[in-house]
């Protein structure tokens, strides 16, 4: 199965005005990953307060389970230093790579940051990369590792049951 970007540029993106939270006050783990990777000159981890909020319910329903949660809003500046680390990765492992197949190829799994016309989800406060914790704060396996660029981190990847015609269905009807 080839993945393809998510087309999402359709979707008018209008500021709602409701504020960042600061995740600190919410009682989950925070991990932040890009920080710890040197791709963000911060360690504060921001979302939606609506985003928060729904958050904390549904770890009030999975408790003793935790939300791990290694990313939330992020600056263009961040976007684009993930994109450029992806990038780079692999214009390494692919040195006979042109720019149009590494444009395309990244493009899959990291949105630019340079386009005027594309606002990156977690720039608006609404996206979230997290996984769940037992009380021990052990990760639960969840498939793969966090930012996993391959096929696995496709929604619906690990429902094909061996039958990749409904796994590739699913997966285009979900990119689009």
């Amino acid at each position: 199965m080839q993945m393809a970007p998510l087309k999402y540029e359709h979707i008018l993106v209008e500021e709602s005005g409701e504020p960042l939270v600061d995740l600190a006050d919410y009682g989950f783990v925070l991990e932040p990953a890009y920080y710890n990777d040197g791709l963000s000159d911060t360690s504060e981890m921001y979302l939606r307060k609506a985003v928060a909020e729904r958050l904390e319910a549904v770890r009030e329903e999975l408790s003793p389970l935790n939300f791990k949660i290694w990313d939330g809003w992020r600056s263009r500046e961040v976007q684009q230093n993930i994109y450029m680390k992806y990038w780079k990765e692999m214009e390494s492992k692919h040195p006979d790579w042109k720019e149009k197949q590494l444009r395309e190829q990244v493009g899959i799994f990291v949105t630019i940051a340079t386009d005027p016309n594309r606002i990156p989800i977690h720039s608006t406060g609404g996206a979230v990369d997290l996984t769940l914790v037992d009380e021990s704060g052990a990760e639960l396996d969840m498939g793969t590792r966090f930012d996993h660029f391959g096929p696995e981190a496709a929604a619906f990847y690990f429902e094909q049951d061996g039958d990749n015609e409904f796994y590739d269905s699913r997966v285009t009807d979900y990119l689009g």
